[in-house]
């Protein structure tokens, strides 16, 4: 029913009609993967908390199924942390290889060790609001943290993320005097991300050539 062209175009009705917001698929679809890349261990440069706080703020201007975008938010916030999981467990250490090098940076890592120390798996769920790279999530894959446990923490971790910013973002975007600078801010956000997504593309890039010998001094 939809075509596939609302795709890329930005989350506010001065560029998609209300019934396109209200009706399109694809625009849940996006909210999944934004927030699944956004929660990887290479998508710590993606303003997710932003993301999710606004969109909340334009499912209530524009008539968006606040209960859809909660199931494709925490559905990608789940799949993310799984990946980080399992990238850990599976392939440990050497992974640091295979990705940008600002990524694992031993500060970067240090930090996240520090945070599991203190509070053990609830370390998943505040890693959602004060991300250290999304690196606690591997780091329990790295030291085998039971799956059964870890899965456990992932669900919880991810509903209580995405429900808290997409409903904040719902009661903020009923604010009157909200609307009328709503759809710029969702604009900037667009460009935001958009810019985010590519510097990680070029840092992963570069990161990865240069460990390969290709890439000059």
């Amino acid at each position: 029913m939809l075509p596939i062209i609302a795709v890329p175009l930005p989350l506010t009705s001065l560029f998609i009609p209300n019934q396109l917001l209200q009706y399109g698929i694809w625009l849940y679809l996006l909210v999944f993967v934004i927030v699944m890349l956004a929660s990887t261990i290479v998508g710590g440069l993606i303003p997710d908390n932003t993301f999710l706080f606004l969109t909340g703020a334009v499912a209530m201007v524009n008539g968006l199924s606040i209960e859809w975008l909660l199931v494709t938010a925490v559905g990608g916030g789940f799949a993310g942390y799984e990946f980080n999981y399992w990238s850990g467990r599976l392939f440990g250490v050497a992974i640091r290889r295979r990705i940008s090098v600002a990524v694992l940076h031993n500060q970067n890592v240090r930090k996240a060790l520090d945070m599991m120390e203190g509070f053990g798996p609830v370390t998943l769920i505040l890693s959602r609001f004060l991300p250290v790279l999304n690196l606690p999530s591997f780091i329990a894959g790295l030291d085998a943290m039971k799956y059964r446990r870890y899965v456990v923490f992932n669900f919880i971790s991810s509903v209580v993320w995405s429900g808290t910013l997409l409903m904040l973002g719902y009661y903020f975007g009923g604010i009157s005097i909200i609307n009328e600078y709503l759809g710029y801010l969702t604009d900037l956000l667009i460009v935001i991300l958009a810019g985010a997504i590519i510097i990680g593309l070029v840092m992963f890039v570069r990161d990865y050539v240069k460990q390969n010998g290709d890439y000059p001094p």
